[in-house]
């Protein structure tokens, strides 16, 4: 039943958290474009403003700019991926910085290829290991100085000059605060999703290694009795029959009472406030963006196991709702009907906007209907005319819980 829950957990929180770091995924892809797009169109308007003799030329350079920003994307993506980053290819790296050098100094102005170089440092300087940033720093001033001289040659004034380095300064710091921004906060929320993970696998391990320790501490003891009165019994068949039958009655009392602290055990772990449990799936609900409308609650007097299965309706039909829907609304109602001793409690769940196999249920409410009916209830569960999906289940008020003592004479 704890697993059930945590299913039901588990499928709004992996839906919130996939929206979420495609979301985040989405922003790093759209701002990368733009930090990559002057090298891209500069390459583009050398080709169409440029001397017709030199169009292959451009077009050579423009699939060299677009090749360029798509191993920048690519390194980028890599580098914020769920998990392990994937290592940064020094053949992508420095295969792309070399594409760059080649559109810069041939397709580029002086100044405006300075500043473009600037930009791709910005972006660049911190995907790859530390050791190759400072490399590609030094790469850049080296060709900026050659790009400079060579502006100084054409006539541009020094002081104008001096501007566009300021300028690229300003900007390579700007782009670089930027991309580590990105990967940094990318690596917090991963780190922090990762142990999550984790912690809840140890939850669930601690757990495991709880129940075996407790199981441990209740039939260790009483199977290892079990073993020493059978094979007494079977010393003693020959020549004391008297005795040896009443090792076995001993031995059959032990075992109904070993079970019966196993089921009470158990029973303990599948323990349910169905008042609790309405509200983790009102919560559960809620974060997917549905409203939920919950009445008729009972607050007392309800038998132990119609809580349970009137619990498991519930968690069903909220993972229903989540798995095969786009609601909006949903209500969950409870209400008391019949009479003359035969009394149940009727669940009623209904939401807006049912698609796919919630048009025909699913495996876990075929399962909750074949559990309703062998205890004399009923679960329907249909498609309504305005398209949206109603779980209707009749829990009998009397319905024992799956855990009940054995009796004298029960087979074990």
């Amino acid at each position: 039943m704890a697993r059930d829950r945590n299913d039901l957990t588990g499928v709004v929180t992996e839906r919130r958290k996939a929206r979420k770091l495609h979301f985040v995924r989405v922003v790093i892809a759209a701002s990368s474009c733009v930090l990559v797009l002057p090298l891209v169109m500069s390459a583009v308007m050398e080709m169409l403003v440029g001397p017709p003799e030199r169009r292959w030329i451009s077009a050579a350079l423009v699939a060299a700019a677009l090749l360029a920003s798509s191993l920048l994307l690519w390194m980028l993506f890599g580098r914020v991926r769920l998990g392990e980053p994937r290592r940064v290819s020094p053949w992508s790296y420095w295969g792309a910085t070399v594409l760059v050098a080649v559109v810069v100094s041939t397709s580029m102005t002086p100044l405006f290829g300075i500043l473009v170089l600037g930009g791709w440092v910005g972006v660049a300087v911190f995907i790859g290991p530390r050791s190759w940033g400072w490399w590609l720093l030094a790469w850049s001033l080296a060709l900026s100085s050659v790009l400079s001289v060579r502006a100084l040659q054409q006539g541009i004034a020094p002081i104008a000059l001096a501007s566009v380095w300021a300028l690229v300064v300003l900007w390579s710091l700007f782009l670089a605060g930027a991309v580590l921004i990105y990967v940094r906060l990318w690596d917090i929320t991963n780190e922090a999703l990762l142990e999550q993970r984790a912690r809840a696998r140890l939850a669930v391990s601690e757990e495991r290694l709880r129940f075996s320790r407790d199981m441990h501490g209740l039939l260790g003891h009483n199977l290892s009795a079990l073993v020493v009165k059978s094979e007494l019994a079977e010393r003693v068949l020959d020549r004391d029959p008297a005795r040896a039958a009443d090792e076995m009655a001993q031995v059959q009392s032990l075992a109904r009472r070993s079970l019966q602290q196993v089921r009470a055990a158990v029973r303990g772990y599948r323990e349910i406030d169905l008042s609790h449990e309405v509200e983790e799936v009102r919560a559960a609900l809620a974060a997917n963006g549905t409203r939920t409308e919950v009445s008729g609650v009972p607050e007392s007097g309800l038998p132990t196991g119609t809580a349970a299965s009137a619990a498991r309706v519930v968690r069903e039909g909220g993972a229903n709702v989540l798995r095969h829907s786009e609601a909006d609304e949903c209500r969950i109602t409870f209400t008391r009907a019949g009479g003359d001793g035969r009394d149940a409690l009727v669940v009623e769940i209904a939401n807006d906007r049912a698609r796919g196999r919630a048009q025909s249920g699913g495996g876990g409410l075929d399962g909750l209907s074949e559990q309703l009916a062998a205890a004399g209830g009923a679960l329907t569960a249909r498609p309504t005319p305005d398209g949206g999906f109603l779980l209707r289940a009749t829990v009998p008020w009397s319905v024992e819980g799956p855990d009940r003592p054995v009796e004298s004479g029960e087979d074990l």
